[in-house]
């Protein structure tokens, strides 16, 4: 488990991410936390499964956490942010993205370390 960064970052992330889902259910925001949840679950698991798995889930939510992100910087503020993102929120989900991209598409893809 410990010689790939993208199976690291996997597992890691996926495990932060399901304690941001059970915050955000005592806070009252179900969505939120019903989108990190499945996220965590998904990272938690492909990094299990190994490499290649991890690497394509690293990208996966790396690319879904910069869509949300940006769609985010829209509706902070409008009746249409259904997921009450704010501005933590916000500038959580651009680092999450940025580092599940860049271990994603920047880290070797080879299984030997």
């Amino acid at each position: 488990m410990s010689s790939s960064p993208n199976r690291i970052v996997a597992l890691a992330l996926g495990v932060g991410f399901g304690g941001y889902g059970v915050f955000a259910v005592f806070t009252g925001r179900p969505l939120l936390a019903a989108l990190f949840l499945i996220a965590a679950a998904g990272l938690v698991v492909a990094a299990v499964l190994g490499i290649a798995s991890a690497r394509l889930a690293n990208i996966i939510a790396g690319t879904a956490w910069l869509v949300l992100g940006y769609a985010g910087l829209f509706l902070v503020g409008t009746e249409f942010n259904v997921m009450r993102l704010g501005a933590l929120s916000e500038v959580a989900l651009f680092a999450a993205a940025t580092v599940h991209l860049a271990v994603g598409l920047g880290a070797r893809r080879d299984v030997a370390a």
